[in-house]
Order: C-alpha cells, then structure tokens, then sequence
C-alpha cells in the first residue's frame, strides 16, 4: 500500500466530508455529483474491482440503506476503509489527519 496521489486524495476528501454531513445533517439529496464523481474515480483505480463497499456507501450516504438509523455513520465510516483498502491506500493516522485538515499528505 502507498500514499494516494492528488486526485485520489482529493476524491477520499468527497467522501470523508460526505460521512461528517451524513453525521451532522442525515441523509444527502441525490443528486450528488461530485461524490458520485469521487466513487467513480476511486473504483476506477480499485485493485479488486469490487462494487460493494462503493454502492453501499453511496446507498448508506442517502439513507436508503437497511442500516438502523443510529449505526449509518459507523456503516460509512466501515465502507470507506474498504474502499481505501481496494484502492491501495493505507486508512491510517497519517490519512485521517491529512483529511481532518484537507491537506495533501507530504512525506
């Protein structure tokens, strides 16, 4: 696994500002251009070509999951690790601080 280049960090920051709105305001509206632009890209870079932490990321991100209520944020939070993880990129303390501050990680 690697540091992300640019565009796949930026793409991590859609949807890691995704799960904080879920958190703070519920469920987005559709139509939601830019994160469905950011998973494309990401599942175009995925190794195992998995659709699954993706679709249900973005089915969890509108509220039409089975999820309870409660456990959406934890279930996102659950996916976009998956999906780090398909892509190559360790979800670690360096790339949640990186995208706590919105700021490219430097070596």
């Amino acid at each position: 696994m690697s540091k992300p280049n640019r565009t796949t960090f930026i793409a991590l920051v859609v949807l890691d500002d995704a799960i904080r709105r879920l958190q703070l305001d519920g469920p987005l509206q559709p139509p939601q251009h830019g994160l469905r632009l950011a998973l494309a890209y990401l599942y175009s870079t995925c190794l195992s070509k998995n659709r699954d932490p993706f679709d249900s990321l973005w089915l969890t991100l509108l509220g039409r999951d089975r999820q309870p209520r409660d456990f959406r944020v934890t279930w996102a939070g659950t996916q976009f690790s998956r999906i780090c993880h398909d892509i190559g990129v360790p979800h670690d303390i360096n790339l949640i601080e990186a995208l706590a501050k919105g700021s490219y990680i430097r070596d």
